[in-house]
């Protein structure tokens, strides 16, 4: 979350607390309301992604305190399949934009961060306002379904094919955060990935593209880099956050009721270069073999 919540940023009654409504059983206290619902998806199966994940939004350091990472986030409470879940409450009011990152301790996913703006509380109080004073937001325009790439301890099924690498400079250092998309024969997208903050990719791929049946058991793609110029140095310190340097990706906020690419677009899927990423200046070559996960030499990424 970026900034500390204040009553300006969420004009209602004082402590965020509003004015009872009515409802068919009579009146109710409103406690809190839905902000956003954070549900991660698997991008390879489109599943949910987990269990395990961390989902948290971000503070803003308080001026003169030392920072500690722990100190910063404030996690999202988990609701099983429904996701994780960040309310407007009666203690206070939301920002009108939002941080969040998605981690995963166990490494089984790249961490991924975004900046969503927010309904506010007034506009989603507004429905029940008698008169009403605002259109009822439904609540899959407050849902956010991030796509989640593999990371280096991804439990990769028997039989799968794919690459396991690290992306670096032309020196030999690691590459922070890296992507890299993945072309067969033809120029054919086969596939994509991100790296983590010690430039590790563990790219999985899918089908063969173009070639004919039955396919080599080997074969050749070509691995495009796309990396943060410049690159981010290393987090110092025991009490430095690793995801620091991490970028925190645009998302707009959903219509209501939200259009199609509301909840599923490039940025979502992790396939849109980021501000301020610069792609490789030539592809590199790689070899695949069919229903194995391979380790090869690094990949050098030297920005065009």
């Amino acid at each position: 979350m970026t900034g500390r919540p204040t009553e300006r940023e969420d004009p209602m009654t004082p402590a965020g607390r509003e004015d009872p409504i009515t409802v068919d059983a009579g009146t109710a206290e409103v406690l809190h309301r839905l902000a956003l619902a954070v549900r991660p998806l698997d991008a390879r199966t489109r599943a949910p992604a987990g269990p395990g994940l961390r989902v948290s939004c971000e503070y803003d350091p308080v001026p003169g305190r030392r920072p500690h990472p722990g100190d910063l986030l404030r996690p999202l409470e988990g609701h099983g399949a429904t996701g994780f879940v960040l309310r407007h409450g009666t203690s206070g009011g939301l920002p009108h934009t939002v941080t969040v990152r998605v981690d995963d301790p166990a490494r089984r996913w790249i961490p991924r961060r975004f900046r969503i703006p927010l309904w506010t509380r007034p506009e989603l109080a507004g429905a029940d306002t008698r008169p009403p004073s605002a259109p009822y937001v439904r609540a899959d325009a407050r849902l956010l379904l991030p796509w989640l790439l593999p990371g280096p301890a991804h439990p990769v099924p028997l039989g799968t094919t794919g690459i396991r690498l690290r992306v670096t400079t032309a020196a030999g250092t690691p590459v922070p955060w890296p992507r890299v998309d993945a072309f067969g024969p033809g120029g054919v997208p086969l596939g994509w990935a991100h790296g983590d903050e010690h430039g590790q990719v563990l790219l999985l791929i899918d089908g063969v593209g173009v070639l004919p049946s039955p396919p080599p058991s080997r074969f050749d793609i070509a691995l495009r880099t796309h990396a943060p110029d410049p690159p981010p140095g290393p987090a110092a310190g025991p009490a430095a956050d690793p995801l620091a340097a991490l970028v925190a990706e645009p998302v707009g906020r959903s219509t209501s009721p939200p259009r199609p690419q509301d909840l599923d677009n490039a940025v979502l899927r992790g396939t849109a270069r980021p501000a301020g990423y610069l792609s490789g200046a030539a592809d590199t070559v790689r070899t695949l073999t069919i229903g194995h996960v391979v380790h090869a030499a690094d990949l050098p990424h030297i920005p065009a």
